[in-house]
């Protein structure tokens, strides 16, 4: 389906295909329509924005277009298959421009390059000697990515006799487009041999992508094993026996080769200011004589920051990388016999999104009316925040405290303030006051009935107060017994049995025992009056007022039978 945006200066774009998708090596095209809606024929020129200029080509530039005609440009688009064309949505513009009257036209597109994998290994040296008493081999596996995408691989080796064990320093790597990953790879025979010729074993060192097993590379090598003696040196080696074997038994060892086993950061790929953890494992290192380091960089050519020494050959240390990516370098050093390895582990750092801003759910002060000399409890609840301010006394609290006492001498407002991580705050107020010890708290809201009083006919008493410990209600009806109430808002269903004048006394007692009380006006209750009697009716079959009912089958007096 074409697009196009219309300017209001008469030149109108659209374009055949609003996103176009291309394989990387291959072409695709766009076509461009231009109309001139002007008075005037003009010469408009064409141009693209927002791409890179490599990857069009526009074969003509500017064209001449009549008032009311259109002109239509089919323009190329093709991306080289590298790997600095990552995969991912260009969007960009196609701008055309009238030289005469300098009127604007534009619209809008994107072009999608389509992600694609090539991986390339190799390994050196290409082939190696393994003795008896030198099994053990290093071969360097690079892996270059020269696909446009992030490829995570795992690595293999093996050999089609099975006559080899390899062990790679990591299993699983990730490369980047373009970058180039070496992995070291220990390579030994398993079985050493004392007589026997010598024997070449070809083997491959294979990379894999996690996500598509199609998408891998190989490397060959060969390690050419060589027996203790050669059977041509059998009898020699007999003669021999008894010194070889002394020698042997008093030769000194060879040291052991350093090697770290396992080295990582978990998580690889954390927030701006998060934590992640380095774990790893060094073996050969003895401990009179062992140095692991740890340093990092930051970017890809940052400079080499010492972190200093770890304290054992297997542990874990947080650490905080920095964006847009952190290198974590670690390097185990033995005695001067002794080669030195070093690994790097890559931690890639995202932008840590805004804080949310704080919300105070609820500040509550209870209770809300005290004596001189009472305590009131705060209490409150926020949501996204770090630390909570109140008032007054600038107290400063942690963000887990959501209740506190206080014991106010004056009427006063407590202010609550909740900040988030990035100093943002939201404020919320509540009022306690304070009276004297000799004046009661409590308050009484009211009392008394809504409906009219009928005798014998049951009514809702309602009344309510604040601040009360107790309430009792007493009225000047025998009949009707109400007593001691629960604090705060209530009610009672009464029924009036005579027609004296009742009042009802409601008092509410504080904590200190002062005292309020409030009497309704006399209430004079009254029989309830009849029902209306319902009104006569007229049948609806009688004749209007002056007429003469027809008698029994017959016609009215005045009325004619036949012609």
């Amino acid at each position: 389906m074409a697009t196009s945006i219309t300017d209001v200066h008469k030149i109108v774009v659209s374009l055949s295909e609003p996103d176009l998708s291309v394989e990387p090596g291959t072409a695709t095209q766009l076509t461009v329509t231009i109309i001139n809606q002007q008075e005037t024929g003009d010469r408009v020129s064409l141009e693209i924005e927002g791409i890179d200029v490599e990857w069009y080509a526009i074969p003509v530039p500017a064209v001449n277009v009549a008032p009311g005609a259109q002109a239509v440009l089919k323009i190329p688009f093709r991306v080289a298959r590298t790997s600095s064309n990552r995969a991912g949505t260009y969007p960009f513009l196609v701008r055309v421009q009238a030289m005469e009257t300098g009127e604007v036209g534009v619209a809008q597109a994107t072009l999608n390059v389509k992600a694609f994998s090539a991986l390339q290994t190799e390994l050196n040296p290409k082939r190696v000697v393994a003795t008896f008493f030198h099994p053990l081999n290093d071969f360097d596996v690079s892996i270059t990515n020269e696909g446009n995408i992030d490829e995570t691989l795992d690595l293999f080796a093996s050999d089609p006799d099975d006559e080899c064990a390899y062990e790679f320093d990591t299993d699983r790597i990730t490369v980047k487009p373009g970058q180039t990953t070496v992995v070291p790879l220990a390579v030994r025979p398993k079985a050493p041999s004392l007589v026997q010729g010598t024997r070449i074993y070809g083997f491959s060192a294979s990379a894999r992508s996690t996500d598509d097993s199609y998408v891998s590379a190989n490397a060959h090598g060969q390690i050419e094993k060589h027996a203790l003696v050669s059977p041509l040196l059998g009898i020699f080696v007999l003669m021999l026996g008894i010194t070889g074997a002394a020698v042997v038994a008093f030769r000194p060892k060879e040291p052991e080769q350093i090697k770290i086993v396992h080295y990582a950061a978990v998580p690889s790929t954390v927030e701006q200011g998060r934590t992640t953890t380095l774990t790893w494992e060094v073996s050969g290192l003895a401990p009179t004589d062992r140095h692991i380091l740890l340093s990092h960089h930051v970017g890809e050519a940052g400079t080499e920051i010492t972190d200093g020494e770890l304290p054992s050959d297997a542990g874990k240390q947080d650490v905080i990388p920095e964006m847009p990516i952190t290198v974590y370098t670690l390097t185990a050093k033995g005695t001067r016999d002794q080669k030195p390895m070093a690994l790097k582990f890559v931690v890639h750092v995202t932008k840590a999104p805004a804080p949310a801003k704080p919300v105070i759910t609820a500040f509550l002060v209870r209770p809300a009316k005290i004596h001189v000399g009472d305590s009131v409890t705060l209490s409150w609840s926020a949501k996204y925040q770090k630390s909570y301010i109140l008032d007054p006394g600038n107290k400063q609290l942690s963000q887990f405290e959501e209740s506190g006492q206080d014991s106010p001498t004056q009427d006063t407002e407590y202010k609550i303030r909740a900040f988030n991580a990035k100093g943002d705050f939201v404020v919320k107020t509540a009022m306690v006051k304070v009276v004297p010890a000799n004046v009661c708290i409590a308050e009484i809201g009211g009392i008394g009935i809504k409906s009219a009083p009928y005798i014998g006919v049951p009514v809702k008493l309602k009344w309510s107060t604040r601040y009360a410990k107790t309430v009792r209600i007493d009225s000047t009806d025998p009949n009707i017994s109400i007593g001691d109430q629960a604090p705060g808002d209530g009610g009672q269903e009464i029924t009036f049995s005579s027609t004296n004048p009742v009042t009802f006394t409601i008092t509410a007692t504080d904590s200190a025992g002062k005292t309020v009380t409030r009497t309704t006006p006399p209430i004079t209750p009254r029989y309830k009056p009849l029902p209306p009697k319902p009104k006569e009716t007229i049948p609806s079959d009688l004749p209007p007022s002056g007429t003469t009912a027809p008698p029994a089958g017959g016609a009215a007096p005045d009325s004619k039978i036949g012609n």
